[in-house]
């Protein structure tokens, strides 16, 4: 009876995992397809920033509801059931939003130190006619937006996947499988090299590890949102998307992130383990 349980045991952690994985995999790709079979064919001349919030809002707004609807109709709880409790949640988004600018800044260094004085590798100045700095009004629409996308991807990477692996595999495990997945499923953006996904991996990992901590789901999700609103502000979205292969500074901004992933590990085994959640069965 003992092995019989044990090899039931061990199919249901790897079918919960299959499952979430699925689940996960078709939120984000039902969203995307959505938008691309909605989207003009071509972007307004006029408001871009706009058009920006729009590419966010519609299709990780339609990832989001799915997987509220499944979690709802199959698995009979919400969104507040992912992740572990967390008591003091305006003090967690602070400080993941604070930490966020900390490794944004340490990224920032290593890539600026790999360009060289010359600027190469995409650290020189802004080129002529691209809003670095848009307006506060553009500020804010970007933020609305970014932080229903960051937010989307949080609840079903770190949220739900993450949650459903580390009730069978583990913490360790969790971390890395979901972190793999976050990384391919960002693969298919335009432009995406190697480093780009490795990049992403090593984000997602670190996203993993701040999930983990005392500041839950919430700390997560104010990193992610702390980390694409800088980019999405600073970028132009009139710019087409780079496909020139990774340069010395995408390398660098890696090995910038990695570093951060080992530190954020060495404080999380320093600290007592959290509450695991509770995961449909």
């Amino acid at each position: 009876m003992t092995g019989q349980d044990d090899g039931q045991s061990v199919d249901g952690r790897w079918g919960r995992a299959a499952v979430a994985t699925a689940v996960v995999v078709a939120a984000v790709f039902a969203g995307q397809f959505l938008w691309t079979a909605v989207r003009p064919p071509a972007p307004p001349s006029d408001g871009m920033r706009l058009w920006q919030a729009t590419e966010l809002i519609v299709p990780f707004g339609v990832s989001l509801v799915l997987l509220v609807l499944w979690l709802r109709l199959r698995e009979s709880r919400g969104l507040s059931d992912l992740g572990a409790p967390v008591r003091r949640r305006v003090r967690a988004v602070l400080g993941a939003g604070m930490l966020a600018l900390l490794v944004l800044a340490v990224a920032s260094v290593a890539g600026a130190l790999a360009a060289g004085d010359d600027g190469a590798g995409g650290g020189g100045p802004t080129p002529e006619g691209a809003t670095a700095f848009p307006g506060v009004l553009a500020v804010g629409l970007v933020l609305a937006a970014t932080a229903l996308q960051s937010s989307t991807e949080e609840l079903l990477f770190r949220g739900y996947l993450l949650g459903a692996v580390r009730t069978g595999f583990g913490s360790g495990a969790a971390v890395a499988f979901s972190s793999v997945v976050f990384g391919l499923c960002h693969s298919f953006n335009s432009g995406a090299t190697v480093v780009y996904v490795a990049t992403t991996v090593a984000l997602g990992a670190l996203l993993g590890v701040v999930s983990l901590g005392r500041g839950g789901l919430w700390a997560a999700c104010s990193f992610h949102t702390v980390w694409d609103v800088v980019q999405n502000i600073q970028a132009d979205p009139t710019a087409p998307a780079r496909d020139t292969g990774s340069t010395a500074v995408d390398v660098a901004v890696l090995f910038a992130i990695v570093c951060c992933v080992v530190v954020a590990v060495w404080f999380r085994r320093r600290r007592p383990a959290q509450q695991r959640p509770q995961v449909a069965r």
